[in-house]
């Protein structure tokens, strides 16, 4: 008898265990992907994309099985009820002149966290305060630091893509926030191979610090099932977006390969991989790749070769360019270019003068964003938008829809969203002037004559793809050799922070006071000292 129930149990648990690994097999996805871009000044794009897929864990906590999606990042999302989440560490700048197209939102330089919380505004701002500590510890960043003070609630430049009214948005940058090795090391080790196999193994620290620009994110929200059974499961990506110089490591411009570039080689994909691709972004002439890719194609204007590395191995590609057609090659300017600059002098008041460019020939409709720190007194009636044409005279621009949030001292900070639909082919110039408050001696960092760094604002358009192909970030939806499911392509450009210089304490006096204060109790000590310690002793004559 008891022989007949031990039986029953290991049949139990064997049906068990190929029920839990057949659901976990069909019902989680990995796809890696590497595109590479030859830039015009001899440098090199590399965009790393890792996407994963998983079923949506119950809200009461009744499900805690993950297959491929970081356990630590699933925990987090089902703790604080997020529905999406998007953090960036970005360094470096994007040259749009010399690069074109971004190949993902172009982030500014620092950290920025985005979050869409489930319930009312009230009810996620302990949730956001947690959030941001529980990543802080996850990626090894200062991520601590976010607060009530630096965040705000953008209701128009970012909208959700499953369209949720239910949940609240909140967003913090933090804009002198360093990209480091210790952000990376946690980021990759949430791959599911790592850096052991698959793409993942160019993942090399000593080359990808060593660049022009660097921009590292991780998103996680709500998705359609990528294997057809049309059920919504959590979508988890990690992008990575790096601009190397040849020159920098010892290379020539016209003639390089993957794993020079990179000191290690790629090797099989990754065993759990549905799909693992790299794919060279190519001008018409010009290039010889070696060995020949498994497909080309034509997308959006541009020649795009395919290696499958589940086909075969791919141990290296080698690339050389023809001389003198480096820098032939044609470059799409963007849509939209968005600069900022702070005017004014002195201690206790300035401005802001922010400049966008519709370089095209139809009016486009933009959102502007920009959000000031409470100590930066922005004033609402002095904001001025005016637009250039060419062969035009300057008219005033009045936004269709705009909302300002003024600051709370301490506890919030002023926000303004302004939809604006620029006419073809101008120059819109924005200016409003804000009051420099005063800080607290203990709120001003250590290097308080630097200033303070603000971040920068937000230019957010969409560009529709049935209109123009060639005029399309190339990398917008990533999969370069699949057509676009949507027909629209949201781009988000940041313009350059600024330095805020704020009323500056002092700070030598303490010293000053310290040390007068101790040299007169030390002359002071001394003599005392001396009288009460010395012998007075009568001479005899």
């Amino acid at each position: 008898m008891r022989l007949l129930r031990i039986a029953a149990l290991v049949a139990a648990c064997s049906a068990i265990v190929n029920a839990t690994v057949t659901s976990l097999d069909t019902k989680g996805s990995f796809v890696e992907e590497l595109i590479i871009k030859p830039l015009n000044d001899g440098k090199v794009l590399l965009h790393f994309e890792f996407t994963m897929h998983e079923a949506a864990a119950a809200r009461n906590g009744s499900l805690h099985s993950y297959n491929l999606l970081p356990r630590q990042i699933g925990e987090i999302a089902w703790r604080y009820d997020l529905n999406e989440l998007r953090l960036a560490f970005t360094q470096g700048s994007w040259r749009e002149s010399w690069w074109g197209y971004a190949p993902t939102a172009s982030h500014g330089v620092g950290a920025e966290i985005l979050a869409r919380i489930e319930g009312s505004a009230g009810a996620s701002s302990h949730q956001w305060t947690g959030l941001a500590n529980a990543l802080s510890g996850v990626f090894c960043a200062s991520l601590n630091f976010v607060g009530d003070e630096n965040t705000d609630v953008p209701l128009m430049s970012f909208v959700s893509e499953s369209g949720s009214n239910s949940s609240t948005l909140r967003r913090s940058y933090l804009p002198r926030e360093n990209v480091c090795t210790e952000n990376l090391t946690p980021w990759i080790k949430q791959l599911p191979c790592q850096s052991k196999s698959g793409i993942g193994m160019l993942l090399n620290p000593h080359r990808l610090y060593n660049m022009h620009f660097h921009s590292m994110a991780v998103s996680l929200d709500s998705a359609t099932d990528p294997s057809g059974s049309g059920s919504r499961v959590l979508r988890y990506k990690q992008l990575l977006s790096v601009v190397l110089d040849p020159l920098a490591f010892g290379l020539r411009n016209s003639s390089w390969s993957l794993s020079e570039l990179m000191d290690r080689r790629v090797g099989a994909a990754c065993p759990v991989a549905s799909r693992s691709v790299i794919q060279v972004a190519a001008p018409d002439v010009g290039l010889h790749i070696a060995p020949q890719p498994d497909s080309s194609n034509k997308v959006a204007g541009r020649l795009v070769h395919t290696f499958d590395m589940q086909k075969r191995n791919i141990d290296d590609i080698a690339f050389s360019f023809e001389p003198g057609t480096r820098s032939t090659y044609e470059i799409t300017l963007p849509a939209i270019a968005a600069h900022r600059y702070v005017t004014g002098q002195g201690g206790s008041s300035g401005g802001v003068e922010s400049i966008i460019v519709n370089r095209r020939a139809v009016p486009i409709t933009v959102t502007y964003l920009d959000t000031l720190p409470w100590y930066l007194r922005v004033y609402s009636h002095t904001l001025v938008v005016n637009s250039e044409s060419e062969g035009a005279p300057a008219l005033v621009l009045r936004p269709s829809k705009s909302i300002f949030t003024p600051a709370i001292d301490r506890g919030r900070p002023s926000s303004m969203e302004l939809e604006l639909k620029l006419p073809p082919n101008s120059r819109t110039i924005l200016r409003y002037d804000f009051d420099k408050g005063f800080l607290r001696y203990t709120e001003h960092p250590p290097d308080a004559n630097r200033g303070f760094s603000i971040a920068p604002a937000v230019v957010s358009y969409r560009l529709t793809t049935t209109n123009s192909t060639d005029d399309q970030p190339l990398l917008c939806t990533i999969n370069a050799t699949q057509p676009q499911k949507s027909k629209e392509c949201t781009v988000h450009l940041y313009t350059e922070q600024f330095l805020a210089s704020l009323p500056t304490p002092d700070f030598s006096m303490p010293y000053n006071v310290v040390s007068i204060s101790c040299t007169i109790l030390a002359l002071f000590f001394g003599r005392v000292f001396n009288l009460l310690t010395r012998d007075f002793v009568v001479l005899e004559k």
